[in-house]
């Protein structure tokens, strides 16, 4: 039996095809399609789509062995939406989480709400962006949904959305796990599908490019994924359920679960979503952005990468000439720190204290990493595991298609990184 996981990303979109023992037997990572909509870079949905299809049938013809895909889940960008016809047809570009247009309608929606930190990136604020500059289409919608659960909505002909991406609208009260209304009609938000858990079956495949290259049939599940930085954070917690988890990706995700319902987050800078699975309590989330910030600043990731290596020591002295890789220090130095702040407060508000674990592809610079266990002040078991998210879908896909919990054993393994023996003091009182 195989099932299949995707990530669909704000970089790369990646799809893994993992076996009825949750390890990964084909993995492949592409770049997000990206058009330019007249005001910056957007998305079309139905080149998504398209991609997302030929990888699938790319991969299920190398290993699939002939037998259709048991169960199909995506996972991916939280604040992305599409909004669709009738048909679920797409009838505009999609405007990406990172963009900033609407930083004024977010400020207006901001005064009025407060149900999770509304940021940029808030889905609110752009749906009333689009009321101004895009009437026609948010007018015309029948639906809006989620970018990540487009595909899955068009495969199963029953459109849907995973809770964890409702709580990223900035509409949806994640203590009472119901939409506020009146949040939804200040924001004049679009009709919205029904929503459903992580893990939940949406339907089957209903036909389709999927279904006539026999990588899927009528009885190969549609399963909910939901936000990518809780459904990887649930794959390390089926390791330790007690994990706090430093996601390294495009965005810095800082994420932990409490059971407490309504913790008090004045003033910490933390957002509160659902946990990844559904289950009691909130989870806390805490974002930064991340590779944007040190893209812009140094040029790209190959010139961020080789002066991370120069500037690995906290505190050390640079040579004459080295002032990119002091400054970027200075800037990942700072990062870490708002890191280590969410962390701290996680504490403070009924976060168990436990191990954190770093994913995503910046974990795997050893010198970024040390550098973040040095401010933390204690270790950090980095998940070697490339596509965390994906396998994570895939494993949410395998639960749904055997009724079993899919086992913790199929993640890769795991290295501990130790904080840099006296650096770690020189952050102490930061």
């Amino acid at each position: 039996m195989l099932t299949c996981g995707i990530d669909i990303g704000s970089t790369n979109v990646k799809v893994v095809l993992a076996d009825d023992e949750g390890r990964a037997r084909w993995v492949k990572s592409v770049a997000s399609p990206r058009r330019h909509d007249g005001v910056g870079i957007a998305t079309d949905a139905a080149q998504m789509v398209a991609l997302l299809e030929d990888l699938i049938i790319l991969g299920w013809r190398e290993v699939g062995g002939g037998k259709p895909l048991a169960a199909i889940a995506a996972a991916g960008i939280g604040e992305d939406g599409v909004c669709a016809d009738q048909y679920l047809q797409s009838l505009g570009l999609v405007i990406p989480w990172f963009d900033k247009r609407a930083l004024p309608d977010v400020a207006a929606f901001s005064e009025r709400f407060a149900l999770t930190r509304n940021d940029f990136h808030t889905t609110a604020g752009k749906w009333m962006w689009m009321r101004q500059h895009r009437a026609e289409e948010i007018g015309g919608a029948k639906l809006w949904i989620t970018l990540t659960d487009y595909a899955s909505s068009l495969w199963c002909g029953a459109p849907f959305m995973c809770e964890t991406l409702a709580a990223r609208t900035g509409c949806y009260d994640v203590f009472a796990r119901r939409w506020d209304k009146a949040a939804l009609a200040f924001a004049k938000a679009p009709p919205l599908p029904r929503l459903l858990k992580a893990g939940a079956v949406a339907g089957t495949v209903s036909g389709g490019r999927l279904m006539e290259s026999g990588a899927a049939s009528a009885s190969t599940l549609i399963v909910a994924g939901g936000h990518d930085h809780p459904i990887a954070s649930s794959a390390v917690q089926r390791i330790d359920s007690r994990a706090r988890i430093d996601s390294l990706g495009t965005a810095n995700a800082i994420y932990g679960e409490t059971r407490m319902p309504d913790p008090p987050l004045a003033g910490t800078g933390l957002e509160a979503t659902v946990p990844a699975l559904g289950g009691d309590g909130v989870a806390l989330i805490g974002v930064t952005e991340f590779s944007a910030t040190l893209l812009d600043s140094f040029g790209g990731e190959a010139a961020v990468r080789k002066l991370l290596d120069v500037a690995r020591l906290p505190g050390a002295p640079l040579q004459e000439g080295q002032d990119d890789a002091a400054r970027l220090r200075g800037l990942l130095e700072r990062m870490a720190l708002r890191a280590r702040r969410y962390f701290d407060a996680m504490d403070r508000i009924g976060v168990p204290h436990g191990p954190i674990h770093a994913t995503g592809g910046w974990a795997r610079s050893t010198a970024l990493v040390e550098l973040r266990a040095s401010v933390f002040r204690e270790p950090v078991t980095v998940v070697d595991e490339p596509e965390l998210t994906a396998l994570s879908a895939a494993l949410l896909a395998l639960e749904a298609a055997s009724g079993e919990a899919a086992p913790p054993a199929a993640l890769a393994g795991v290295h501990v990184v130790d904080p840099l023996g006296r650096w770690s003091e020189a952050y102490a009182g930061l």
